[in-house]
């Protein structure tokens, strides 16, 4: 009877010394994290840094916080921090030390260096006349191209856009062809079923510790056409664009049909396809195939009108009529 007593005994301090040191098990300090929003900040924003954890009571730490060694903010249960960062290429250390309930200690630091970045966009492959002095637009299933422009400063200065690591995605898909080293660009081609896209891109240097990451929304535009009056002594005339009515000279007149717009870039293209009637009645395609030449029977007056038809037949949806009334 008394040998049982003592086993039993024996076994109950085992179990509660087990329980005692996984209690005051030693907390590591990958068991926190320390996480910043935005991710990659701009120069002069405000930065919220947030501390969680699944293995720390982060609500009962004594939690202090400072900015480059000067301590900015303390007390129990402290697990936010909101700072400003400075300009671009200047560099913040956050610091925040945590005493946890139990008597142990954690650091974590970051160094917050913000940066910036530019995202321009261009139409490579969109028609305007010369001369325009606007910016060509990307019609539906037409080609946008992308520049990102980083101001990213590291410990030895303003890096190269060639020397950055560019990681794109387009609506949230990674684009890894065009992803990589010096890729500070890219090129797609809209889908006639989107009516936007969101561009992304991630830049960072050969170390990764230097970061920056930009997005622009981009969407279609619908092409145009306008007609303008072409002088054979003095060329079109692309000061004046017509109305819908207009007089013709009874020498005769030519007309200009300009495709805002339109892909591809290049008219002659044999994708682009001209249609010019008079009065519903098919006129035979002139050439150049946007230029129209007209001239009233002598001794006759009254009224007409040209209409023009111009198609992509590579796509959906570029294709538009535009129709003109003549007196003469």
């Amino acid at each position: 009877m008394i040998n049982l007593i003592k086993k039993s005994i024996i076994v109950t301090v085992i179990l509660f010394g087990a329980f005692y040191g996984t209690a005051f098990a030693q907390v590591q300090n990958t068991d926190v994290a320390l996480t910043i929003n935005p991710t990659y900040p701009a120069p002069n924003q405000s930065v919220n840094a947030t501390l969680s954890s699944f293995a720390v009571n982060l609500d009962k730490a004594n939690i202090s916080w400072s900015m480059n060694n000067k301590e900015t903010l303390s007390g129990i249960g402290k697990k936010t921090f909101s700072f400003n960062t400075g300009d671009v290429g200047s560099s913040s250390v956050l610091s925040v030390r945590m005493n946890t309930l139990d008597g142990q200690n954690i650091v974590k630091t970051i160094t917050i260096t913000p940066t910036e970045v530019d995202m321009l966009w261009e139409a490579p492959d969109s028609y305007v006349p010369p001369f325009y002095k606007g910016k060509a637009l990307v019609p539906s299933q037409g080609t946008f191209k992308v520049v990102a422009m980083p101001n990213l400063m590291t410990s030895i200065g303003k890096s190269s856009a060639s020397n950055l690591s560019y990681t794109w995605t387009k609506d949230g898909n990674g684009q890894p062809n065009s992803s990589g080293w010096g890729k500070s660009y890219f090129i797609f081609k809209n889908n006639y079923l989107e009516k936007s896209n969101n561009i992304e891109v991630a830049i960072s240097d050969i170390t990764g510790n230097t970061s920056v990451s930009g997005s622009i929304n981009l969407r279609t535009s619908i092409p145009k056409i306008i007609f303008y009056e072409k002088d054979l002594s003095l060329g079109t005339k692309w000061e004046n664009s017509l109305g819908n009515f207009f007089t013709i000279n009874p020498n005769g007149e030519i007309l200009v049909a300009e495709p805002y717009f339109f892909s591809p870039k290049d008219i002659t293209s044999d994708n682009l396809v001209f249609d010019w009637s008079l009065n519903g009645a098919p006129l035979q395609t002139p050439d150049p195939k946007n230029i129209l030449s007209i001239k009233p029977e002598s001794g006759k007056s009254g009224s007409a009108k040209i209409n023009i038809s111009v198609k992509n037949i590579q796509t959906l949806f570029q294709s538009l009529e535009k129709e003109i009334n003549m007196n003469f």
